[in-house]
């Protein structure tokens, strides 16, 4: 939840079953094979090769690629790969059949030079709470004396802000262009984001401020335990491997925020009722509305009409909780410095 909050439990092992390959039922109907010859070779693509006379595609008119795609590094086979994708789901469609996916991703339309509208402008909805996030750590960090050792946790927040920044820019990217780098990227930054929240939360929760050479060996472990990943993942690509990894250190990170609410509780239960809120029922209620927006995942929505599945609705919905999680960090570290109730509301 500290991450992108597109890592949590439950999507993750359900899409664990169906996104661990690119090969999908779309991409190996024979006509969408017809389909991508006979446009290959009526937009004289490289390499196409001479289609079968029963090619039942061989008479169609193939749309030529605009400037605009060919910029975003869409070529001649890439395009016809995405027409043909449109021509057997329109078939489909009219023949009352069920809509494929293809190469793990349903049927996008393009628009307005992105191939996932709704995934980008939404991608680019989250960068926002994180940005606003990254000037409130900053702003707080200036007020800190570089002597006092608990601004260690403020620094900690603002590199997840960093993360997150990173990680919406890269699925931003992602979502506008589909290519083995942007998606790469995407998976990258996407742990980055898991592990950096992991590591916030776990050396706020163990006051590792307050043991120098222990937060320092943590911190160091974490940055092996990415470095370890980033290697593994460039070794041996592995969708199953880059889930399991993520789904493991978002447990641990809810798990680490749902005690630290507990934590916070003990100390002010006894002080007035704006302490639990900002202090108790906010981590504990993103929590739980990110588990109610990961519940879109479950059923791996697509309306080919609206252009909006299941994943780009998630998306949507972790915008709005995004914008409490900086306050709650600020809000908790004024606390635990103070432990009174003062400048607790100017946050």
């Amino acid at each position: 939840m500290l991450s992108q909050w597109k890592l949590w439990v439950c999507c993750a092992l359900l899409t664990l079953s169906f996104r661990v390959s690119r090969a999908s039922p779309g991409d190996q109907l024979d006509e969408f094979d017809d389909c991508v010859d006979a446009c290959a070779v009526a937009k004289h693509c490289p390499d196409a090769e001479a289609i079968e006379e029963d090619n039942p595609f061989k008479n169609d008119q193939f749309a030529d690629l605009g400037l605009c795609y060919k910029l975003l590094l869409w070529d001649c086979n890439s395009d016809c790969d995405y027409q043909c994708q449109h021509v057997i789901t329109n078939m489909r469609i009219q023949n009352g059949e069920e809509i494929y996916q293809f190469h793990g991703k349903w049927p996008f339309k393009r628009a307005f030079g992105t191939q996932e509208f709704y995934s980008t402008i939404f991608s680019i909805g989250n960068f926002v709470p994180h940005y606003k996030g990254f000037k409130l750590c900053r702003r707080a960090l200036r007020k800190i004396p570089r002597s006092d050792q608990s601004r260690k946790m403020l620094v900690n927040y603002l590199l997840v802000s960093v993360a997150g920044m990173l990680a919406w820019t890269s699925s931003s990217i992602f979502h506008t262009r589909d290519l083995i780098i942007t998606e790469k990227l995407d998976y990258f930054f996407a742990g980055f984001t898991v592990l950096t929240g992991f590591h916030a939360i776990f050396y706020r929760s163990m006051r590792l401020d307050l043991h120098h050479k222990t937060g320092t060996c943590f911190s160091v472990l974490v940055i092996l335990i990415f470095l370890a990943h980033i290697l593994r993942l460039y070794l041996d690509w592995s969708y199953t491997y880059n889930m399991r990894f993520n789904v493991f250190f978002g447990i641990l990170q809810h798990m680490l925020l749902v005690a630290l609410a507990l934590l916070n509780f003990q100390r002010v239960r006894s002080l007035r009722s704006d302490l639990i809120h900002d202090l108790v029922l906010v981590p504990i209620g993103l929590v739980v509305f990110t588990s109610l927006a990961m519940s879109c995942e479950l059923f791996d929505f697509f309306s080919y009409n609206f252009q909006i599945d299941s994943h780009a609705i998630w998306h949507g919905l972790t915008i709005f909780p995004s914008f409490y999680l900086y306050p709650f960090f600020l809000k908790d570290y004024i606390f635990l410095k103070s432990k009174t109730v003062v400048n607790i509301k100017e946050v």
